[in-house]
């Protein structure tokens, strides 16, 4: 299993059902079982629909209805989720939703920018999932200036998305493994020499 998974999804806008299966997704996320409630709420959607600082809804309907309607406009609104096993959420700091708001803040960008949203027309909501073997964030997003007629993502965009999150969200752990590497392959320079 890799260490971070990254699903991403969308229901076609021109099917009959997608304004209600995007209406009923958004509900799902922010009001499930060991959802990470707002304070105070009964649900625990967060997100931007302008720029500015993270907000928690004061109610997950707004949003809902917001993606029902931008559905019904043709809008493509996409699905994703960003896992981690409990161990290396724990390891993150990943523990409340706070942690988790920071978490999506710094990695939007990329979720958006390798599906070809500009910073300026991204809206998003998300919502964590406290799972005890893989708590994970679902997130739902989209170009308020959408101009694609025919929606399509190729296969390939959400393994690269997956593959920047893991070097971004572990560029440390990343960096002491090469320098240990590194020391390693010196070290082992310096014997083969002292024994030649």
């Amino acid at each position: 299993m890799s260490i971070l998974v990254y699903k991403q999804r969308f229901r076609h806008p021109n099917k009959k059902d997608t304004p209600g299966a995007n209406y009923a997704h958004v509900r799902y996320i922010a009001t499930r079982p060991r959802v990470l409630k707002n304070e105070n709420m009964n649900h625990g959607l967060f997100g931007k629909l302008e720029p500015g600082a993270v907000t928690e809804f004061g109610d997950w309907k707004d949003v809902a209805k917001l993606s029902y309607a931008n559905s019904k406009k043709g809008i493509v609104m996409y699905r994703s989720v960003v896992s981690f096993a409990e161990d290396t959420a724990k390891e993150l700091l990943l523990k409340d939703q706070k942690s988790w708001q920071r978490y999506m803040e710094n990695h939007i960008m990329t979720i958006a920018g390798k599906n070809g949203i500009k910073r300026e027309n991204l809206q998003w909501a998300a919502a964590v999932h406290w799972e005890k073997s893989h708590p994970h964030i679902h997130v739902v997003f989209w170009d308020k200036n959408q101009r694609t007629m025919v929606p399509f993502v190729h296969p390939s965009i959400p393994d690269k998305i997956r593959k920047q999150l893991i070097r971004d969200t572990f560029a440390e752990r990343i960096k002491a493994y090469c320098e240990d590497k590194q020391q390693a392959k010196e070290h082992l320079s310096d014997i083969t020499d002292e024994m030649i």
